[in-house]
C-alpha cells in the first residue's frame, strides 16, 4: 500500500446549513420581521409630519413634490 501527500483534497461543499439559510432567505422577510419594518415606518411617518407641522409645513408625499428639494414653495 502506497501513501501519498500529493493527492487532491475534495473541494468543501456547502453544509445543510447553507441550504436551509439559502431556503429562508428566498421566502422573503418573515411576518414578526415586515411588521416590525411596518412600527418603524409609521413611527418615522407620524415624526416626520409633527417637525413639519411645528415648522409650518406639510410633509413631502409624491416624487413631485420631494423633486423640487432646495426651491420655495
Amino acid at each position: 500500500m502506497q501513501l501519498s501527500m500529493t493527492c487532491a483534497v475534495p473541494r468543501p461543499n456547502a453544509g445543510i446549513i447553507d441550504d436551509i439559510e439559502d431556503a429562508d432567505n428566498k421566502k422573503g422577510f418573515e411576518p414578526d420581521e415586515l411588521t416590525a419594518f411596518h412600527q418603524l415606518v409609521r413611527h418615522l411617518v407620524v415624526d416626520g409630519d409633527r417637525r413639519a407641522a411645528s415648522a409650518g409645513h406639510q410633509a413631502r408625499r409624491t416624487l413631485a413634490e420631494m423633486t423640487v428639494v432646495g426651491q420655495r414653495r
